[in-house]
């Protein structure tokens, strides 16, 4: 089965966007509301979603800001609530490449667990993502400079579309993403709001009814 739509949820947890976390940002609010607004959106249009969850072990530096962040056994480490869907599967961490059969059949939302931000460290990720035919990933989530732009850049250098939800990402480190919205730029990703992606469609201006007769007519006397 082919899906023209992927949503890639990209380390949406606690210690980035909850009120508290380590690298939580004032930013973080909105863009917290509008990962929700997405896998709002997803869910009731039957949308799969690939998440990952960064897992940093007690005492390592985490990869994403100079905080501690998202240390196993911790509140930050877990995901915001609104980001599960009811009908998920959690691979872990383990480095393989085995995967269950027809995975986006028997769950809308795959979870994997990683050590880096790199998803395509991640042999199950890379295995998954390489199978798929062609679709459009959106992503929303944290780590501008890191996590999202790996992704989208190593999703485009795999022929994939590639659109980032731009007010429903946060970047936890200090520094400024220029870089990063600049290499995506330059891999041609495209930046929507979320509102843009979760309203449906126009639906095609239909002529008035006299209007399609009278047209009806016109071509029948000829």
């Amino acid at each position: 089965m082919a899906w023209n739509r992927i949503l890639l949820d990209i380390e949406t947890q606690r210690d980035f966007l909850a009120p508290g976390g380590s690298c939580y940002r004032p930013p973080a609010r909105d863009a917290a509301r509008n990962i929700a607004r997405l896998f709002a959106w997803a869910r009731t249009s039957g949308v799969p979603v690939l998440s990952t969850v960064l897992r940093v072990r007690p005492g390592d530096a985490g990869p994403m800001a100079p905080a501690p962040h998202c240390v196993e056994g911790t509140v930050g480490e877990a995901k915001m609530p609104r980001t599960l869907l009811p009908r998920r599967i959690d691979l872990g961490l383990r480095v393989t490449t085995d995967l269950p059969a027809h995975i986006f059949q028997r769950y809308q939302q795959v979870i994997f667990e990683k050590r880096h931000t790199d998803i395509f460290a991640h042999a199950r990720i890379e295995r998954l993502i390489t199978e798929l035919p062609p679709t459009t990933f959106i992503i929303c989530g944290a780590g501008l400079s890191t996590s999202i732009v790996q992704a989208a850049v190593g999703l485009r250098a795999r022929g994939f579309a590639v659109v980032l939800a731009d007010d429903a990402v946060v970047e936890p480190a200090p520094q400024p993403p220029e870089m990063a919205y600049l290499r995506m730029r330059a891999k041609r990703v495209i930046f929507v709001p979320t509102a843009k992606i979760v309203s449906p469609p126009p639906r095609p201006r239909r002529r008035p009814f006299r209007a399609r007769m009278l047209q009806r007519a016109e071509r029948q006397a000829f």
